[in-house]
């Protein structure tokens, strides 16, 4: 069975995830679980208050959900919605996503931002995103006010080193189960070896030569294309506008624990301003 696309629905973000990860649920096969974690321990107290405090928070979850199933309506396979207790939202859904196997895909809305289709972490998907045990995707703001349909670009930010294969592992992978056409963006960073002035006038320019031959094969390699930009590299990948590219997948830091997502400089500050979904996958 196909690793599943687990959809946390709650608050005025809901929507948006809802309008990514229903049509991506559809075009790729993989079954969509919509959750909405609830606080699960009362305040310590009376114990009857407790309880219905508890009682309280779960009858609140169980209406989000039928909101959920309100806007997905009967389009496509019927989706699983489940109302999870926890000490807090990321816990809950670190939980999930750590019992529903290797693959599986967490997906999340932005908090308000400036503008429109920005993403913008809120502090579940920034505690999510410091370990969490696959792959994380953020919405961005207002996504659900544009056309909802599959992707059908998938863009990753590759780079050859072993963060950047597991980018292009997942894109890959989700590009395949989609149909989708994939792009390696490679981004010639701003801080590559300067020439002295006792070398070579051409020597910027070879560097520049092997930096593409590199993403050309590995673009060739996975029966992708190869886009090469210049630097700032945050500023390339952040600007990538939805009219070229529906998802844009990148790496995780590229040291800490094996298949945890730990965000590192470049990957923490384009979450904070893409124009476009983002996933970070886990280290390989």
């Amino acid at each position: 069975m196909a690793a599943p696309l687990i959809a946390a629905f709650k608050g005025a973000a809901g929507p948006d995830v809802l309008a990514f990860a229903g049509p991506l649920s559809r075009a790729s096969g993989r079954p969509l679980v919509v959750v909405t974690v609830y606080p699960g321990h009362a305040p310590i107290g009376i114990g009857r208050v407790d309880t219905e405090w508890v009682a309280y928070n779960r009858e609140e979850a169980e209406s989000l959900l039928t909101d959920a199933r309100s806007l997905l309506g009967d389009e496509g396979p019927p989706a699983q919605f489940r109302a999870v207790a926890a000490d807090s939202a990321s816990h809950g859904l670190h939980d999930v996503l750590e019992s529903s196997g290797e693959g599986a895909i967490v997906v999340i809305g932005s908090r308000k931002s400036r503008g429109t289709r920005r993403t913008a972490p809120g502090s579940t998907a920034e505690r999510l995103l410091q370990g969490a045990p696959g792959s994380v995707l953020i919405v961005p703001w207002e996504y659900a006010a544009s056309a909802a349909s599959p992707p059908t670009r998938i863009a990753v930010a590759y780079v050859d080193t072993p963060d950047g294969i597991a980018a292009l592992g997942a894109a890959r992978e989700l590009a395949d189960e989609t149909d989708a056409a994939l792009e390696l963006v490679s981004v010639l960073p701003d801080t590559l070896v300067r020439p002295s002035l006792g070398e070579q006038a051409g020597f910027a320019a070879e560097q520049r030569a092997q930096f593409e031959r590199a993403v050309v094969s590995a673009a060739a390699s996975v029966n992708g294309s190869a886009r090469l930009v210049e630097g700032p590299v945050v500023d390339a990948l952040s600007d990538l506008q939805a009219t070229d590219v529906d998802l844009l997948v990148v790496g995780s830091r590229g040291y800490g624990p094996a298949r945890r997502v730990l965000l590192g400089g470049v990957s923490s500050k384009v979450l904070n301003s893409a124009r476009v979904p983002v996933m970070v996958v886990p280290r390989g």
